[in-house]
């Protein structure tokens, strides 16, 4: 059975859409200045406290990051994609938190290769194979819709779910072939009704 898919012009999803684009546009635009004032009033050099903590704790979000990323590998499973841009974006992090903060320091050359062959190489591997994931889940999706012609590029590609309801909308007529042949899919694997859904 296929889910239910809001229509864009649901009045809930709209004020949902206006929400999150003010909040995201907002905080743009709040950081662009802040960045500067940063820049000028951070001091050089500063004494902390908890320096420990702070590096334990990270590193233990990231073995954590790293641990929920390969068991959703293992499984299949499709939440495989954010967790895997998650765990990339912190390998990067302390990549870069490593080489500025050990800069003036003896530690720098241990920082910079650890950064050349460990961290930042992972972080491409798993920015990588997430992409694939999203590319050959969309090309599947795409089939089953019963779309001809190449996949479009993801730097170009809408919204599936609600930038092809409010095409077929805008129709009149959304697509029941591809539909049924997507309904028809799940059933002939087994899947519609209580099978395996881990599987993309």
């Amino acid at each position: 059975m296929l889910p239910e898919v809001p229509s864009p012009n649901d009045p809930h999803v709209r004020h949902m859409r206006v929400m999150f684009l003010a909040v995201i546009t907002g905080s743009l635009l709040f950081l662009i200045p802040w960045i500067a004032y940063l820049s000028v009033s951070l001091p050089t050099h500063r004494t902390v406290g908890n320096w420990r903590y702070a590096w334990v704790g990270f590193d233990a979000a990231l073995i954590v990051a790293l641990g929920v990323t390969a068991l959703c590998a293992w499984r299949r499973l499709q939440i495989f994609i954010p967790w895997a841009v998650a765990t990339a974006t912190l390998l990067c992090c302390d990549a870069w938190f490593d080489i500025v903060l050990d800069w003036n320091s003896d530690d720098l050359a241990g920082a910079i290769v650890t950064a050349v062959l460990a961290e930042l190489p992972l972080a491409a591997l798993l920015l990588y194979a997430a992409r694939n994931v999203i590319r050959l889940t969309v090309a599947l999706a795409w089939r089953r819709a019963g779309r001809s012609g190449p996949v479009p590029p993801l730097s170009r590609l809408s919204l599936i779910v609600l930038a092809d309801h409010e095409e077929h909308g805008r129709a009149g007529e959304p697509d029941k072939e591809g539909l049924r042949r997507h309904a028809g899919g799940e059933r002939a694997r087994g899947t519609g009704d209580g099978g395996d859904h881990r599987r993309p």
